[in-house]
């Protein structure tokens, strides 16, 4: 794929500096492109069936469990997407997360707290993650306004005189009276 002729570089990489007296500790998130692996490890639960009048099955959205088995499996996908993403971290090495076990995935934020790094840390983390991974709204929305910013100008300024006509002096000033 190309954009105006250009290749794209790569998934978007985002990185995040906690600072320490024994030397700045570096996290790069990188954007998780493919979640085939997770999907076959964490499938997504399927609705029960519920007999209805007249023989026929339907799928029943709204039974309590499977709200709750949905929620479960929304996280484990972002707990996944979490380690996943932080594999661009030079040097990261998991000692509780198992890439094969979706139970091991929420571990990360256990370890990264018992490793020394506070919950606003781990939070600012999460947050390098989500936006490496597109899902922030707000910079979306901000990059979504210098676009058509710079489209209302480019059109604005095709259109339209930019400068006034220059004054040029005529030698004699009005007389208001006449």
């Amino acid at each position: 794929m190309k954009i105006n002729g250009k290749k794209l570089d790569g998934p978007n990489i985002e990185v995040v500096v906690i600072p320490r007296q024994s030397g700045d500790l570096v996290f790069k998130a990188q954007a998780v492109l493919d979640y085939t692996d997770c999907d076959k490890l964490n499938p997504m639960p399927q609705p029960p069936k519920r007999l209805m009048r007249g023989g026929g099955t339907q799928e029943n959205v709204d039974d309590p469990k499977y709200k709750k088995a949905v929620d479960e499996w929304a996280l484990r996908k972002f707990y996944w997407m979490f380690v996943m993403s932080l594999k661009a971290t030079e040097g990261l090495e998991w000692e509780t997360i198992k890439m094969d076990d979706p139970s091991t995935w929420e571990n990360y934020k256990k370890e990264m707290q018992t490793g020394g790094l506070s919950p606003g840390e781990v939070a600012r983390i999460e947050t390098c993650v989500t936006d490496a991974c597109g899902l922030n709204q707000a910079k979306i929305d901000e990059a979504t306004q210098r676009f058509l910013a710079g489209q209302a100008q480019a059109a604005s300024a095709g259109s339209s005189q930019n400068s006034g006509q220059p004054s040029t002096p005529s030698g004699v000033p009005a007389n208001a009276g006449a």
